[in-house]
């Protein structure tokens, strides 16, 4: 028979040496960790100081936009050659108490329209300077301010109408007064303008005799009313923005004193919330009325509107397709009436009793009299970071 050894003694030594042996790796690694942690941590701490020198850089091209007559304001249009530091050519150091915190490069250039501004900023902690050896981190913003276009600066009209223009007896359109954005025409047309006799048109042209040469023009080139129609990115970031703000519709709305608009920018979309198009059914489209009451703001509507009764209106009126005015005593639109005819509907102004339909007023235009926000702001999916080229 074979022989058994089952005597153990001696087994402890190798097992206590085998524990020791994987104990000292495993302080080795902690070791090895708790000395890089440190700096992994001051890695990521420099990483975010420069991510938010970066958006520093951001505020401050906001701020140069909204403020062009400031020292450092930056001009509207862009200058052709962009002044430092907004051509990035230097670092903007920023500082808190006596400690500088690092900086940021900061180019500001045109966008893609010219109511947009592409930023880059590059944030650097503690400095870009190349002979400084202490570690530094950088990030890199990409962004595109944006600001509300605004068809009173740039349309020639009280009323501005792609396509043909009917006014009815007793309407009375008036441009003369407020040149505060620039001398309009009573009335603008790309078709024809079909003026009742007992209708007056009186344009920024010096005197005030009605439906002379200088009070309404017709047919116009049609392309040219591109230059201050809205454009589709223009149309959703109005969109988003009345969302926001709760004041977005679709399909048919009716607007009257027991149902009143609210104020400031109030977007009525599609019954689909799809762009207008010349194809677009017609079973689609927005179709609002606002049927007596006030309202202050502008009212974008991806369809037809109409504005009838004793209603009062100061702002912007602007409708993608045609435009319908029925007025009555007491009512009428201080401020800027767009019909952009991408359908092709007409437009027509009628009036029973005395005032003005429509009298050019450029605050309440431009502002929706002081309800709708003007400055520059972040362009809605514009923020971007970026690795390096």
């Amino acid at each position: 028979m074979g022989q058994y050894w089952t005597d153990e003694r001696g087994a402890a030594l190798p097992l206590a040496v085998i524990t020791l042996v994987l104990l000292s790796s495993l302080i080795l690694g902690l070791s090895v960790m708790s000395a890089t942690e440190p700096t992994i941590a001051a890695n990521q701490l420099r990483t975010a100081q420069a991510r938010a020198l970066a958006e520093a850089g951001l505020e401050m091209a906001l701020w140069a936009l909204t403020r062009p007559g400031a020292p450092g304001g930056l001009s509207d249009p862009l200058p052709a050659a962009v002044p430092p530091p907004y051509d990035g050519s230097r670092l903007i150091e920023v500082a808190a108490g006596d400690a500088t915190l690092g900086g940021f490069r900061l180019a500001v250039i045109t966008g893609a329209a010219k109511n947009e501004r592409d930023v880059l900023s590059v944030g650097w902690a503690p400095t870009d300077d190349a002979a400084d050896t202490r570690p530094k981190a950088h990030q890199r913003i990409a962004a595109t301010l944006w600001r509300l276009p605004v068809p009173a600066q740039s349309a020639p009209c009280a009323l501005c109408v792609r396509g043909d223009l009917e006014l009815g007896d007793d309407v009375t359109v008036d441009a003369r007064a407020d040149r505060q954005c620039g001398g309009k025409w009573g009335a603008w047309s790309s078709g024809l303008a079909r003026v009742a006799p007992s209708a007056k048109v009186w344009g920024a042209d010096g005197n005030d005799v009605p439906n002379e040469a200088g009070d309404y023009v017709q047919v116009q080139p049609a392309d040219s009313a591109l230059e201050w129609m809205f454009t589709d990115a223009d149309l959703l970031a109005l969109k988003r923005l009345a969302r926001a703000r709760g004041s977005y519709y679709r399909g048919s709305v009716l607007f009257d004193t027991s149902r009143p608009a609210p104020e400031g920018l109030v977007f009525v979309d599609t019954a689909t919330g799809a762009p207008v198009s010349g194809d677009t059914p017609a079973a689609e489209l927005a179709r609002v009325e606002l049927r007596g009451g006030a309202f202050r703001g502008w009212l974008i509507v991806a369809g037809s509107l109409e504005i009838s009764g004793d209603a009062r209106v100061r702002g912007l009126a602007y409708a993608q397709d045609g435009f319908v005015y029925r007025g009555a005593t007491a009512g009428g639109i201080e401020g800027q009436v767009v019909a952009a005819g991408v359908r092709g509907a007409a437009t027509s102004l009628s009036r029973a009793g005395g005032g003005s339909a429509i009298t050019f007023d450029c605050a309440a235009a431009t502002g929706g009299d002081g309800t709708v926000p003007g400055g520059w702001m972040l362009k809605a999916g514009s923020y971007r970071e970026l690795s390096d080229p």
